[in-house]
């Protein structure tokens, strides 16, 4: 049985009216009391019936043990024909009580977690209920099941919360949640009988806000359980709060977050098995949905001044007013970050180490942005571009080229910090430039294209009518 992570919070689920199905064998555990039945035939019968019941039902199913617990008349074909009830238990996986007019025709089965759903409502206690050692308590079969998610969790109580009804589209399984003595179990979708469906599990802060909450596992427990997820984010947090705010776009972990009583919060991204992948600032949660328990100017501040002092302890003078996160470079643990401050006109724009990273932080200007990741928003083309303008009017005085296009080739390899970039002119004159490292000047004489065309090792014009000016024009 394949395993895969949970895709759908189970919009889809609904308490099942099937589960009430045991309800309706009331009277009818025991045999006529004239039949007295032998004992060791039945488990013997019932051990022989077992493999065809599970083939006919397409269960999953090797039989540990198996009873014939019961009888009842059924419905076939408008006819009232004798059907045996079997309890079965696997070696792996629910138990089941299945109605079965034969080991070929059955009626009706429900795994013993569903029927213990009816157990507290049979107020006359003339129910058939799940009685082999192997399925009690009813939840026995899954501790092996879910310690592939929660390491040493011993099931200590289950419920059955919904199941997926034919015909939704979605895959058909059963919903539990489990706890696992004190501490926090979660919820465990599994193939409903006779299905094959992944298993898959999610904590009950997932399900927090749906139809179809935890209420075995307390918020305390389950907060527990992620609170050194805070601790590793930051350890000066003083955790108040905590929810699950969605998976990761991958379906590789999800992401938390956290609320702190004496600073703002931060939210945490983990692997599928709650190991901490990385933490950033509610002020760079849009992407997200943002944070719920920490204000959002107190949290675009707290980052604020935190990068400002990052960049200055790095050795950059930025008063951070505004910042956009661009991406992550997940092997290094550093965000690609632009910066808007007063100090830098052409914005600062870098590898930001996360906390806890060993890597170094790396700044460039918007100008070395556009070469390559063309991140930055708060420092526009259309202003760098001025510059540039600027620039090769301040260079070239007499030949009015006023900028309509630039096209940044790469970094200078004779100038550290260098830009070398192509210019076009409204009047058709073109250049071959490299920007000085502090912006404001050009580090050798400006190239025109009709020059570097002649002299093929020059780095070539390519913007459409680039240097085509002639004096006629």
């Amino acid at each position: 049985m394949k395993i895969s992570h949970l895709a759908d919070k189970a919009r889809c689920l609904v308490m099942a009216a099937g589960l009430a199905l045991m309800a309706s064998l009331a009277g009818t555990a025991a045999y006529a009391a004239n039949a007295k039945p032998d004992p060791a035939a039945l488990k013997a019968q019932a051990m022989a019936d077992a493999p065809t019941l599970i083939a006919t039902g397409k269960y999953s199913c090797d039989p540990a043990d198996a009873a014939i617990v019961g009888e009842r008349d059924v419905g076939t074909n408008g006819k009232k024909v004798h059907a045996n009830v079997y309890e079965i238990a696997c070696k792996a996986g629910p138990g089941f009580i299945t109605v079965a007019a034969s080991p070929t025709a059955i009626t009706q089965s429900v795994t013993c977690t569903a029927d213990e759903e009816n157990r507290a409502a049979d107020k006359d206690k003339t129910g058939i209920y799940c009685t082999l050692p192997a399925n009690t308590p009813h939840y026995k079969w899954m501790t092996p099941v879910v310690q592939t998610y929660v390491p040493n969790c011993n099931v200590s109580n289950a419920r059955q919360m919904g199941s997926t009804i034919a015909g939704s589209g979605k895959p058909m399984i059963d919903r539990y949640e489990f706890v696992c003595g004190t501490t926090a179990g979660g919820v465990l979708d599994y193939p409903q009988l006779g299905s094959d469906a992944p298993v898959s599990f999610v904590t009950c802060l997932s399900v927090a806000d749906t139809k179809l909450p935890c209420t075995l596992n307390t918020l305390e427990m389950v907060t527990a359980t992620i609170k050194p997820l805070a601790a590793a984010a930051d350890p000066d947090c003083q955790m108040n709060n905590a929810r699950y705010v969605a998976d990761t776009a991958e379906s590789d972990g999800y992401f938390y977050e956290f609320g702190c009583a004496n600073k703002p919060g931060f939210i945490v991204r983990t692997k599928l098995d709650n190991t901490f992948v990385k933490s950033f600032s509610c002020a760079a949660a849009q992407g997200v949905g943002g944070c719920k328990f920490t204000d959002a100017a107190a949290a675009v501040a707290d980052a604020n001044g935190t990068y400002t002092q990052q960049l200055k302890a790095g050795g950059f003078t930025c008063t951070v007013q505004d910042f956009n996160l661009v991406g992550t470079q997940e092997q290094t643990k550093r965000d690609y970050i632009e910066f808007k401050c007063p100090e830098q006109p052409f914005g600062l724009v870098g590898l930001v180490p996360q906390p806890g990273s060993t890597s170094n932080l790396k700044m460039g200007d918007c100008f070395h942005d556009q070469v390559g990741q063309q991140g930055c928003t708060l420092v526009t083309p259309a202003v760098l571009m001025a510059q540039v303008d600027k620039l090769i009017k301040a260079a070239e005085p007499t030949k009015g080229c006023d900028v309509t296009q630039v096209r940044y080739i790469g970094e200078s390899g004779a100038y550290d910090d260098g830009i070398v970039a192509e210019i076009a002119c409204a009047n058709k004159r073109g250049y071959i430039v490299t920007i000085s490292a502090d912006r404001q000047s050009f580090a050798e004489k400006a190239l025109p294209c009709v020059v570097a065309r002649s002299h093929k090792d020059y780095e070539q014009c390519t913007i459409a009518g680039n240097g085509t000016y002639t004096e006629g024009d």
